[in-house]
């Protein structure tokens, strides 16, 4: 019988997790979505369009003052002043809200903005006790020691960074790149 209330309430408690950020989000574009049709209303009133359409001319007014709201922030983001703001704001909501910088990095990757390249890192073979790990050279230190990312595979974006000695290396002749390819297939290809 406790196990199955520490089932249930893990699930209860992965379920929370997952669908907090999405009422957060829902509960914001609402909230928007009614200021929205006060300012389409007001709109309507003052053109006379509500006596032609009635309540959807509020809508419709809505939807056109999102459209150019958006279009003039898309004009003005490109102001460099701007942009920071912007980034000091989304920095701000991440914070606040869980899971934002996620969706907001898996929307901006969906529709081909933002796209910033990996760094390239030569490639190397790292000592790491007895085992021999592939990883990045990340740096060359001044004491003759190398700063090594060594990633997790499948995920190469995780992973330890490590302080080694030079005898604890072996260059390999790929880059990062070719490195990541081969983690993803969980080290298939790698020949030493």
């Amino acid at each position: 019988m406790k196990s199955i209330f520490l089932k249930l309430r893990k699930h209860i408690i992965t379920g929370f997790i997952f669908v907090m950020p999405v009422l957060v989000i829902l509960a914001v574009i609402g909230k928007f979505w009614g200021d929205l049709l006060k300012m389409g209303a007001k709109a309507s009133k003052f053109i006379h369009l509500n006596t032609v359409f009635g309540p959807s001319a509020d809508a419709l007014l809505a939807i056109i003052v999102f459209l150019l709201v958006c279009i003039i922030a898309g004009f003005l983001i490109r102001i460099s002043f701007l942009k920071n703001v912007s980034d000091k704001i989304d920095g701000t909501v991440g914070q606040i809200i869980p899971g934002y910088n996620q969706m907001k990095s898996q929307t901006n990757k969906q529709l081909g903005i933002e796209k910033k390249e990996d760094p390239v890192y030569p490639a190397c073979l790292v000592k790491v006790q007895d085992l021999w790990q592939p990883g990045y050279i990340i740096e060359d230190n001044q004491d003759g020691t190398n700063t090594v990312f060594v990633p997790q595979a499948p995920t190469y974006a995780n992973g330890q960074v490590y302080v080694v000695q030079k005898e604890q290396l072996k260059r390999l002749q790929i880059d990062s790149k070719t490195l990541n390819n081969i983690l993803k297939q969980l080290g298939r290809g790698l020949k030493v």
